[in-house]
């Protein structure tokens, strides 16, 4: 197999130096695919790399007489008509989006403007993580699992190319081969068999509905094409469709990926703006967050609950190690503390984020507020996120150093009584 001298220019290799056919080589030029919009560079590499597949599939169909021109294709409007979007209750946001909007990127982002125009934050929030999960998912699927069976079906191709044309192996792999080359082929073959059969190429009409696939179920309702590494006709004519609608599928996936990230942006700046229009939660905000930073660092800790909050401040915020930055974060602001969630479901910090106050010296050093637990049971203990999930405190952050917390569902701000500046942030609470 002959290279163009563009594709020896994007697989980095010169005249005296023969193309490594390796699957390995491959999956790093074909990464790219899984890029949120490659740039122009990155295209043109995943459309070399593609073409040059698809170059090896027409001469090896042509040696077999395979009725194959590389023109076939699937069909863009019959994949996208197979993304069934559910009409359920938790899912009602997206009853009217219709897949074809992908063809129309000015229409595609029209709908959703117009989706969300009247939607809260929470809704849109909903509204993006629905649209991913049935969606886009979907695509992600569909083109990494064809694009590694793509790297395996590589370098079978053009090894049986070579074999063809030199009548015997014409190079061999950097793999450790048996005496006997029958020997050798037949098991590498049966491991490469073993290794597709997770990756099946599906026919326009057999493809359905690809969220189904975001289940990671091994079982579909699709029957695989059987041994895919077997160079039949059908599997070839798979793949050719599939490389031709590479870059559409592509395009497409990331305009649904661009659609999320600016739903959830927007979901994001609703919530800001809902907390911050309320007066009284909004200067609250303003005084509890107010420090000189030269006199001391407010840490952050998020909680899963407003009761874990409530006891923090009362009894001490009880930790598995004696580093702060095991459980808190270091001097958020403002829209930090409202938009911290983490864990699993978002639960830590969901509800509320407690303020601790670790003071300075004269030369700016911080003073250690992290001091040994006598009694592990003399706080209420809740381990979780940063400090994992077993264990029981060992070290204590004491109340006297705990400003208080920000309670995130009732939009209040709770400071503690126990607090040693408690009666200067009492008096600056009575002048405002």
């Amino acid at each position: 197999m002959v290279l163009t001298d563009e594709e020896k220019r994007v697989f980095d290799i010169n005249d005296k130096e023969e193309f490594n056919q390796d699957s390995s080589y491959i999956e790093r030029l074909l990464y790219y695919i899984h890029d949120i919009n490659p740039d122009e560079e990155k295209m043109h590499i995943i459309k070399t790399t593609l073409n040059f597949i698809k170059r090896m599939i027409i001469e090896y169909s042509q040696k077999k007489g395979y009725n194959i021109t590389g023109n076939e294709s699937y069909n863009i409007d019959d994949l996208l008509n197979e993304i069934i979007v559910p009409s359920n209750s938790n899912n009602e946001l997206l009853s009217s989006f219709h897949p074809l909007l992908y063809k129309n990127e000015d229409e595609f982002k029209e709908y959703f403007s117009s989706l969300t125009s009247n939607l809260s934050w929470e809704n849109i929030k909903e509204l993006a993580w629905g649209f991913n999960r049935w969606v886009n998912i979907g695509f992600t699927y569909f083109l990494v699992d064809h694009m590694n069976s793509i790297e395996s079906l590589t370098s079978k191709l053009y090894y049986e190319l070579e074999k063809m044309e030199n009548g015997d192996f014409a190079q061999k792999t950097s793999m450790e081969c048996n005496e006997n080359d029958d020997d050798w082929a037949d098991s590498n073959l049966e491991e490469d068999n073993k290794e597709l059969e997770s990756y099946p190429i599906f026919t326009k009409d057999e493809l359905s509905d690809f969220a189904d696939w975001e289940d990671g179920s091994e079982t579909t309702e699709f029957d695989a094409i059987p041994n895919p590494i077997e160079l039949d006709e059908k599997t070839l004519l798979d793949y050719v469709k599939l490389i031709n609608v590479a870059e559409e599928l592509i395009r497409y996936r990331d305009l649904g990926r661009n659609i999320t990230n600016n739903l959830y942006e927007l979901s994001n700046q609703k919530k800001l703006e809902d907390f911050y229009s309320n007066e009284e939660f909004s200067s609250m905000f303003d005084l509890i967050m107010n420090h000189d930073k030269n006199k001391s660092t407010y840490y952050f800790h998020g909680t899963q609950c407003l009761e874990d909050a409530e006891s923090i401040i009362d009894t001490g915020l009880g930790m598995m190690k004696s580093s702060l930055s095991s459980t808190t974060y270091k001097e958020f602001t403002k829209d930090d503390v409202i938009m911290y969630e983490r864990g699993f479901g978002g639960e830590i910090g969901h509800f509320a984020v407690v303020i601790l106050d670790a003071p300075k010296n004269d030369s700016g050093e911080e003073i250690n507020i992290v001091t040994p637990l006598k009694d592990p049971n003399s706080v209420p203990f809740s381990p979780s996120g940063l400090q994992g999930l077993e264990g029981r405190p060992k070290y204590i952050v004491l109340p006297e150093n705990i400003v208080g917390y920000v309670d995130k569902i009732n939009k209040k701000i709770v400071f503690n009584p126990k607090y040693r500046n408690y009666d200067q942030l009492s008096t600056n609470v009575q002048k405002r």
